[in-house]
C-alpha cells in the first residue's frame, strides 16, 4: 500500500460484499506510535484515507484496508 492507492475496507472491518463498500484515496501513510517498529509491516502502518463522499480524512491501521487497483 503506497499513497495514491485505492482502497476499500476489508470485509472483516466493514462487513459487507465489496460493491457495498467505499473507495477511497490513500493520502498519507504514518507509523502508530504505540507500535514497536519491528510490528509496523504487519499492518499496524497508519494510513489516511479521502473517501469522495467525504470532507475529512479518515485514519486507521493500514490491516482496516485493502488495495483495489493492483496493477498500477
Amino acid at each position: 500500500m503506497k499513497v495514491g492507492d485505492l482502497v476499500t475496507f476489508c470485509p472483516e472491518s466493514w462487513g459487507t460484499p465489496i460493491e457495498d463498500r467505499p473507495i477511497g484515496v490513500v493520502v498519507q501513510m504514518g507509523v502508530d506510535s504505540s507500535v514497536s517498529q519491528p510490528d509496523w509491516d504487519k499492518g499496524f502502518r497508519m494510513v489516511t484515507v479521502l473517501f469522495p463522499t467525504d470532507d475529512i480524512p479518515y485514519s486507521s491501521k493500514a490491516k482496516d484496508f485493502e488495495v483495489v487497483n493492483e496493477n498500477w
